[in-house]
């Protein structure tokens, strides 16, 4: 068999609050709309990539506290394609099932004073980054 490969890596920022939500078994899962700028000819009109990750598990729970609108992430993962049924008519989604995601900036100065939180992410974290965990 050919070796096959699935993997996802994009820089860009976060273009809404994180929805961070529990399954029915406790597991936390966080989805985040990112926007990645496409290369352009110069003098053209900029061009703009939507991209829903999701992300599970201490992953998901660290998106939902750390990422907020603008934040500007690094996310490495897989893609996933899921159908559902909406009144009977058939969706098809493209999703990035993340498995690491590391803040490229500084979180913003207004969450920097609550008591408990650090001024930025790789105070909060060892090592700077958050992986998925191994499944």
């Amino acid at each position: 068999m050919a070796a096959s490969l699935n993997s996802v890596h994009l820089i860009g920022r976060v273009g809404c609050e994180p929805d961070m939500r529990y399954t029915g078994t406790g597991e936390c899962r966080t989805k985040v709309r990112l926007a990645t700028d496409r290369p352009v000819p110069p003098g053209a009109e900029p061009k703009t990539d939507w991209h829903d990750v999701v992300c599970w598990g201490q992953l998901g729970a660290f998106a939902g506290e750390y990422l907020d609108t603008g934040r500007l992430v690094y996310v490495a993962g897989r893609l996933a394609y899921r159908t559902y049924e909406v009144d009977g008519q058939a969706r098809k989604v493209t999703e990035i099932v993340a498995r690491e995601i590391v803040p490229l900036d500084d979180r913003p100065a207004r969450d920097a004073g609550a008591e408990g939180e650090p001024d930025d992410f790789n105070s909060a974290m060892p090592g700077g980054h958050v992986q998925a965990d191994a499944a």
